[in-house]
């Protein structure tokens, strides 16, 4: 677990390559700025520790759902870069593998609190349920 929080601790403070439509909050008093990346949900031990992108992880069927439903945060991998998702992993641990687009108040370099949540697939975008997960 100390080894994910250093990941994640890292990664907020190295920069990257952006590819995300960004569109900066009117409010001047905000730190954070709202964006929308499209990318594949993954869980972020698997990915960060064996490069794991899917649900399942060699002969480990939803292995990925596992580590969400469990509290392992979930990221959105965008190019090379992974987005952390600042909220109950259990709201995207359906979705792991799948590409999504995720809309919400970015922090630092790669955090995002969602706001509005989308798998999306050839027919279109099929909302995800984020209510009734978050705390505050």
């Amino acid at each position: 677990m100390k080894k994910i929080l250093m990941i994640l601790v890292l990664l907020s403070l190295t920069e990257g390559f952006v590819f995300a439509d960004e569109s900066v909050n009117k409010d001047t008093d905000s730190k954070a700025k709202t964006i929308t990346v499209r990318g594949t949900l993954v869980d972020s031990s698997c990915y960060f520790e064996e490069g794991q992108k899917g649900d399942e992880h060699d002969s480990m069927e939803a292995c990925g759902k596992n580590c969400l439903i469990s509290g392992v945060p979930a990221g959105v991998l965008v190019g090379d870069k992974v987005y952390i998702l600042i909220f109950p992993a259990k709201a995207f641990a359906d979705y792991v593998g799948k590409n999504v687009e995720i809309k919400g108040e970015a922090y630092g370099e790669n955090l995002i609190h969602p706001q509005k949540a989308s798998v999306v697939d050839k027919s279109g975008k099929k909302p995800i349920k984020l209510s009734g997960f978050e705390m505050m």
